[in-house]
């Protein structure tokens, strides 16, 4: 690579091409003797003259190329006619010179070695393939030979920014929100600044700027170095759950899979060892000091010495002690995976501990892919994520607002896609689907006809359009569940709370309250029957009223007056409803969540168990050769 750079370097300086090469490399002069007039390389108008040759030649070949019908043949099948276009568009700009210098080349090979910053794995394959071409683009046997190698070089640029950044564009019918991808004369400015060695700039140009993706980046960092040290080793299962006080061989396992994954540190455990030791050592001394001031009897002496060794606290049993310090790692533990917090040690605990550190290196990957492909989501949007069960109001890349979410059941699944916020109802009336009636409602009316009555529910004859009493219907009619309309009043046992916020949608999707607010408290929230219920309704709705004073004052109105009311909004605001397993909070550690669906088949358990403790004669010594997870984290 040595020639490439002096070639680069000696035509900035002015200094001919072919001069170059012939001081080089004896080959080069064969190859430059047959293509020119023999011509002396001190004259500065016969270097000039021989440098427009040269690129006049490379140029030529370029054009050749671009004209050939398969052309879009050296872009390869996964190429957009957007992309096509570009390429086109950004050499026919360059009088179709080629794109590539030395830098450009360098800079190129360096984004692709460092690619996996942005959560993208690139083959080995796909290395090596990128790295022959760069060295065809400046040592092909000829300028066709070196003008296609400058091409497909432009092609993996393209290939690359989409990887990064997802697609470039969007040929064909595209929302408001997805409309992340620079506008083609960037892209061509990027692609020229590439080619002049500034890759890196271009990478972080098209890679998304949601907060998010960017948070994302960084916990991908610290896990890739967590496996790099090793990862952690499984905790044994067991047939009780471990409850903090007990004493279990499992807790030095736990410890250490506490302190590989950072939530419990290995230096307080050597301090506090430590001071274990210490106390012991305290023991035994006023034992010596006892028996050195006091004349005793060979029964007595023995007694004390029993009594000394009894009060002397016994290592082994501290060591497997499931105690309150690593008992607040494990709660803390449990709340970043979306668990009960209890610090208990259970089967749901376990397993998300025994999760393999390489599974959530790709867990973590497979989150960043998704905001590549969501691409821009608004300037102002809602953010309901069912494997968090939580919503979110987020405003120019900062959330300001969240709250707990309940969502529907596996069996009755939200269902994830994009709209746009309308209007807001205050106190609204609940018309059961035909779906809920058919699995909720009859069965309860078959059991007791009073059920609708005591629940605020109006029964209403599709066909008929009238009222009906609940005690006049057959219950058991197969048509039963479709005939029949079941209103809910407002109220306070009404299903839908004190508010709904809609977006009108084919799947008779919304944002409501709910009576129940106690499913708050749960960890696991998929109670719904599709609808997503939030914590705090009003305080969403308010937010999505942003500046719109006078809907804020009309809703909040509505309310007050507990009176039935449509509040549209001002400003239609986005609401993205997802399904994303891994998301960093705001304190920039990520939370990985369970996959409630069983959409993702990507979660891997640790294979390596770790031994149950043994008891130590010499426990020093174990204390002296702590585990390398453990050291590694000092």
């Amino acid at each position: 690579m040595k020639v490439f750079r002096e070639y680069t370097t000696a035509l900035k300086a002015g200094v001919s091409a072919a001069a170059v090469m012939l001081a080089v490399t004896p080959a080069a002069f064969a190859n430059h003797h047959n293509d020119t007039a023999q011509t002396s390389v001190e004259s500065p108008v016969h270097e000039a003259n021989l440098q427009i040759e040269v690129d006049s030649r490379m140029a030529g070949a370029v054009q050749d190329l671009f004209i050939q019908e398969d052309f879009a043949e050296l872009f390869g099948a996964d190429v957009t006619e957007g992309e096509l276009m570009l390429a086109r568009s950004a050499y026919a700009q360059r009088l179709f010179e080629p794109v590539w210098t030395y830098d450009g080349v360098d800079g190129l090979l360096e984004a692709v070695a460092s690619v996996g910053r942005y959560g993208v794995v690139m083959s080995d394959e796909d290395r090596q393939r990128i790295s022959i071409l760069a060295d065809r683009r400046f040592t092909g046997g000829d300028a066709a030979d070196r003008a296609r190698a400058d091409i497909l070089l432009t092609a993996e640029w393209f290939d690359l920014m989409a990887r990064i950044g997802g697609p470039l564009e969007n040929m064909g019918e595209a929302t408001a929100s997805q409309t992340n991808a620079p506008a083609r004369s960037e892209l061509v400015v990027l692609l020229e600044r590439s080619g002049q060695g500034d890759v890196r700039s271009s990478a972080e140009h098209v890679a998304p700027q949601a907060a998010q993706f960017q948070m994302l980046q960084a916990e991908l960092e610290r896990y890739q170095m967590i496996e790099a040290r090793g990862g952690w080793i499984a905790i044994p299962d067991a047939d009780d759950a471990l409850e903090p006080g007990m004493t279990d061989a499992r807790v030095p396992a736990l410890r250490e899979r506490m302190i590989a994954e950072g939530y419990y540190s290995a230096g307080d455990l050597l301090e506090r060892t430590t001071e274990f030791f210490a106390q012991n050592d305290a023991v035994e001394a006023e034992t010596v000091s006892v028996t050195t001031e006091t004349t005793l009897t060979e029964d007595a002496d023995s007694d004390l010495e029993a009594e000394a060794e009894a009060e002397a606290p016994d290592f082994n049993e501290w060591y497997i002690t499931y105690d309150e310090t690593l008992a607040d790692a494990v709660e803390a533990f449990q709340e970043q995976h979306g668990l009960e917090i209890d610090g208990v040690l259970g089967p749901n605990t376990l397993e998300a501990l025994n999760e393999s550190v390489d599974s959530k290196v790709d867990r973590i990957r497979a989150a960043m892919d998704f905001w590549r492909e969501q691409g821009d989501m608004g300037e102002r949007f809602v953010w309901a994520n069912v494997p968090s069960f939580t919503a979110e109001g987020w405003a120019n890349n900062q959330r300001e607002i969240s709250m707990r979410a309940i969502f529907g059941l596996p069996s009755r699944a939200t269902p994830i896609f994009s709209d746009e916020i309308e209007y807001a109802v205050a106190n609204p009336r609940w018309y059961a689907p035909v779906s809920i009636v058919s699995r909720d409602k009859i069965p309860h009316m078959q059991e007791d006809p009073s059920y609708a009555a005591r629940n605020g529910y109006t029964i209403v004859d599709r066909e008929t359009g009238s009222t009906v009493a609940a005690e006049t219907v057959d219950w058991y009619a197969d048509n039963a569940g479709s005939r029949y309309q079941f209103i809910q009043a407002p109220g306070d046992n009404n299903a839908l709370g004190e508010l709904k916020i809609i977006f009108p949608n084919q799947h008779s999707v919304y944002l409501h309250g709910t009576p129940s607010v106690h499913l708050f408290d749960r960890a696991q929230r998929a109670f719904s029957s599709g609808c997503v219920r939030l914590e705090n309704p009003v305080d969403m709705a308010m937010w999505v009223a942003g500046d719109d004073f006078e809907s804020m004052e009309d809703l909040q109105e509505a309310l007050d007056d507990s009176e039935l009311r449509r509040v549209d909004f001002e400003n239609h605001v986005p609401v993205h409803i997802t399904y994303v397993t891994v998301t960093v909070a705001e304190d920039g550690h990520a939370r990985f969540w369970r996959d409630v669906y069983n959409r993702e088949n990507s979660i891997r358990m640790e294979e390596r168990v770790a031994p149950l403790w043994e008891p130590q004669d010499e426990p020093a010594a174990e204390i002296a050769q702590m585990s390398p997870v453990a050291a590694g984290s000092l």
